[in-house]
């Protein structure tokens, strides 16, 4: 199954750099969660909706990691792409695209797991694999 490539625009402020005027590094991992965020609110899946109405519990990070290819800098307006690249049981991959003037700047991979409220676990959540019903909204609809 093909899912779809979310798309978003960020403008680089002061504030996301270091004294070199580069992006500081965690920035980019923030940005990776907001953009992951996002992709779901585009689906129509609002993570606070569902926090209040159902047993939804989150969407936790596993693992993350980034391939820096070229700095981002101050002042500069960056393409983010981000979409599932995998889903294998209760774990799914997001991968995401950084472009700078059309140019690779980094490659960014997120392992998330889908969680429900379960206070028999000691964690107070437990794993689920992604509902259907959202892997449906977030995958390319083929031509019948």
């Amino acid at each position: 199954m093909r899912m779809k490539v979310f798309k978003s625009t960020r403008h680089i402020n002061f504030a996301d750099c270091d004294p070199a005027q580069i992006v500081f590094y965690p920035r980019f991992f923030e940005m990776f969660d907001r953009c992951t965020e996002n992709m779901f609110r585009d689906a129509g899946f609002y993570w606070e909706v569902a926090h209040a109405t159902t047993n939804y519990a989150g969407m936790p990070l596993i693992e993350v990691s980034a391939k820096f290819h070229r700095p981002v800098r101050f002042g500069d307006t960056i393409e983010i792409e981000t979409w599932i690249e995998e889903i294998k049981g209760k774990v799914y991959v997001v991968l995401h695209k950084i472009i700078n003037k059309g140019v690779l700047s980094l490659e960014g991979r997120e392992v998330r797991c889908y969680a429900i409220k379960a206070p028999e676990h000691p964690s107070g959540i437990k794993a689920i694999p992604l509902p259907a019903e959202l892997v449906d909204r977030l995958a390319v609809k083929e031509p019948a």
